[in-house]
């Protein structure tokens, strides 16, 4: 298994068809509204039954009506949802979140994401820009092996296979750069998560 989640920007037909070819590969894989609009949220149980699936809405809400949004993704199959982490400190808590503190493009979160680093607790981990390694490093740093942290931006954003992981990340998240060649799989062999197995 690669330290790799395969985003399935794609269509249900080609989704399902993903992760049976890589199932045995890769980590896990991420499921965006796209999908989850086309596939309806029986998707998430239909990709779960080939591997871990971490269920990107990017959840925004107030707390009873995320925590309802996240409930429903869990009992679907998900192992773990991303939410915005500028709803901090009013953020879900718990083992199945995942926490977006930094994106793979600009955006406010460049003057915030050390800041929610230090003031967010009680999650499964955080989501940092793997086309920005220096700043996995830097956070990596600040968390030690205390929480997950999970980094897009692999391939067509300009990050390099293992650059995250070479700085801290336990997984890389990548979607085009694979789909279009399932061979680079093979580019992250030899590469192991930096402190969790799972993601």
């Amino acid at each position: 298994m690669n330290p790799l989640i395969v985003a399935l920007d794609v269509d249900v037909l080609r989704a399902l068809d993903l992760v049976k070819t890589l199932r045995d590969k890769v980590a896990g894989f991420k499921i965006g509204w796209d999908l989850v609009f086309e596939g309806g949220v029986s998707i998430i149980g239909e990709v779960s039954r080939y591997g871990n699936v971490i269920v990107d809405l990017k959840i925004a809400d107030v707390p009873h009506i995320a925590e309802k949004v996240i409930n429903k993704v869990i009992e679907r199959g998900a192992c773990c949802v991303i939410v915005h982490g500028f709803l901090h400190p009013s953020l879900p808590r718990g083992d199945k979140i995942y926490v977006l503190v930094k994106m793979t493009v600009p955006t406010l979160y460049d003057e915030i994401w050390e800041k929610l680093i230090e003031k967010v607790s009680n999650v499964r981990g955080f989501v940092l820009p793997g086309n920005q390694p220096e700043l996995v490093a830097r956070a990596r740093k600040m968390v030690g092996c205390s929480y997950r942290i999970i980094s897009p931006g692999i391939g067509a954003q300009g990050g390099r296979p293992g650059g995250a992981l070479r700085t801290g990340a336990d997984f890389e998240i990548v979607g085009r750069y694979v789909i279009e060649d399932q061979e680079r799989v093979r580019e992250w062999t030899g590469f192991k998560p930096r402190c969790f197995e799972t993601p």
